[in-house]
């Protein structure tokens, strides 16, 4: 997904293996836990002792009942007294189908591009992952869904403690990029959606936020040699997803026939597959019609746009200066919206990094920041 969100941060900057088969979903309560499956040494990250995947019972981004498949990594040793402490993380954008979920890569894979969970384990917290609704499990995905994404988050942290009595209900929620996205929204809809955990703070890395606004850029208007162009494949991820979210906005009828055609063909495909696909393919060849009217800039803004107030808890956002994907001053916007909004905030530049390198850059920051949430 790299210089995705660039491109709209560029326009801010210039206008400011086992097989489950999963019966339909049912109105089993949120975090109920379906099955479990231990994992293998070579699904297991490096600092892992041990761990399970998990199906667990969620809700989408209407309330309605779905199902996601998630991880769950216990660290070294024995639970502390009041159980493990937990973080919660997002990952970034990996595909919107089952083989792309991140709880069925290798250990090894994990370790190279989500540093952050072994680091949390060496710590001596219980790192629970969930792959997002849509990712396995019988239910479509919704990329970009907050509601979505936040139930999955807190429906994660449930589903673990239901598994296992000796995982505290003390957490934190991380991620990186869309998970940073999702993380926030997990955090932001805590107080009323899971009133039984306990929430202490979220560290959202480098997250995609104003999304809304890129999304309504697309149309059929854009030239052929518009930098928009060769990022159709994430921009109809999520399409998809708000397609079911609201099919009344019929928003395939805003596709030409080959954007619907390529729609339906990215349903199968995960993001490193999606370059060679659109990389020389117009932007503006996918839509007929423009997506700036307002019945969906208003969807859009429902269905993705980060909240701002309500907040009830401490956010820490850190971001790399140098970031192509994520422009550090769409997440300086952010940061200043939710300050206004009421939140207890703190913007962190990592001068140099760009959107990958801040992860590393700042693990040390970040773990310390979790164990001061968990001290507080």
């Amino acid at each position: 997904m790299r210089r995705f969100w660039g491109i709209f941060g560029a326009l801010m900057v210039a206008v400011c293996a086992t097989l489950f088969v999963a019966p339909p979903a049912n109105a089993a309560s949120a975090g109920s836990v379906i099955s479990t499956e231990a994992l293998s040494r070579v699904e297991l990250p490096a600092e892992a002792a041990r761990g399970q995947r998990i199906l667990y019972e969620t809700r989408d981004q209407n309330g309605r009942p779905a199902r996601s498949f998630g991880a769950v990594y216990y660290p070294r040793g024995k639970a502390p007294a009041g159980g493990w402490k937990v973080v919660s993380w997002a990952h970034g954008t990996s595909g919107i189908t089952e083989k792309c979920a991140p709880s069925r890569s290798v250990g090894a894979q994990r370790d190279r591009l989500e540093p952050t969970i072994g680091a949390a384990l060496k710590a001596g917290y219980v790192v629970v992952a969930t792959d997002y609704i849509g990712l396995g499990g019988g239910s479509k995905a919704e990329y970009l869904g907050g509601r979505s994404e936040g139930h999955s988050v807190l429906d994660m942290v449930r589903a673990a403690r239901r598994s296992d009595t000796a995982i505290s209900k003390d957490w934190v929620s991380l991620g990186h990029s869309q998970g940073g996205h999702a993380a926030l929204w997990g955090a932001w809809l805590a107080r009323s959606y899971a009133p039984d955990l306990n929430l202490r703070g979220t560290v959202a890395l480098a997250p995609a936020s104003h999304i809304e606004l890129m999304f309504t850029a697309f149309g059929p208007y854009i030239p052929a040699n518009s930098a928009l162009n060769g990022f159709g494949g994430l921009g109809l991820y999520g399409i998809n997803g708000l397609d079911v979210a609201r099919p009344d906005l019929r928003i395939l009828d805003y596709l030409t026939p080959a954007g619907r055609a390529l729609a339906q063909r990215v349903k199968s495909m995960c993001v490193f597959d999606l370059s060679p696909l659109f990389a020389n393919r117009p932007l503006g060849s996918l839509f007929a019609k423009s997506l700036a009217n307002p019945t969906v800039a208003a969807a859009l803004r429902d269905y993705m746009a980060v909240p701002t107030s309500g907040w009830t808890t401490p956010v820490r956002i850190e971001q790399g200066r140098s970031d192509e994907t994520v422009f550090y001053p769409v997440t300086a916007a952010l940061a200043a919206e939710m300050k206004v909004g009421g939140a207890q905030v703190s913007l962190v530049p990592y001068p140099g990094a760009n959107h990958m390198q801040v992860v590393p850059r700042s693990i040390n920051d970040t773990l310390s920041t979790i164990g001061g949430y968990f001290r507080r």
